[in-house]
């Protein structure tokens, strides 16, 4: 590979991450901190859809019917070469409260198939039938996300964390 080409890749991917923090309110300070983040992030780590096997891990919050969680996505599938060797990155569902999404949610989390349900719903690969989920285990998992988010502060879609610390 030519160096310029892998120092440019660098860049690009290093720029990918802080400019999905332009789109977003500046919040002053995170609540907690890095170290208690990734204590609690630790706590629900089984429960993420895992893309990638890379050596940094990125935590992502997002909500399956926010557009720019959407776009988010769409841009980690489109990069995905260079992102997934790189990193690891764990996404966690979080409903935002105004897109009333945990039905969504809870049918990806309840999915054999997660990550593939995740991009018919977010992606728009093809048209989901959303089933009505009565499980107290997926109820669970959605419930101690939830938790973990609120005690992190995570105030906005897609919410990034690296290395305990938010960007």
């Amino acid at each position: 590979m030519n160096k310029t080409t892998f120092g440019y890749s660098k860049y690009a991917i290093l720029l990918f991450f802080c400019m999905s923090s332009l789109f977003a309110i500046p919040q002053t300070k995170q609540l907690i901190s890095p170290e208690l983040t990734t204590k609690l992030i630790e706590t629900i780590k089984d429960d993420a859809i895992i893309l990638g096997s890379g050596g940094k891990e990125i935590h992502i919050f997002i909500d399956p019917l926010c557009k720019m969680s959407q776009r988010y996505l769409k841009l980690l599938y489109k990069r995905n070469n260079a992102i997934f060797s790189e990193y690891t990155v764990y996404l966690y569902l979080n409903e935002l409260k105004a897109k009333k999404s945990k039905k969504h949610i809870l049918n990806i989390i309840h999915s054999e198939s997660k990550e593939k349900m995740l991009c018919d719903i977010m992606l728009g690969n093809q048209s989901t039938i959303l089933q009505k989920i009565r499980n107290k285990e997926t109820e669970k998992i959605f419930q101690k996300i939830s938790t973990v988010a609120k005690r992190i502060g995570v105030y906005k879609r897609p919410y990034i964390i690296i290395n305990g610390k938010a960007k």
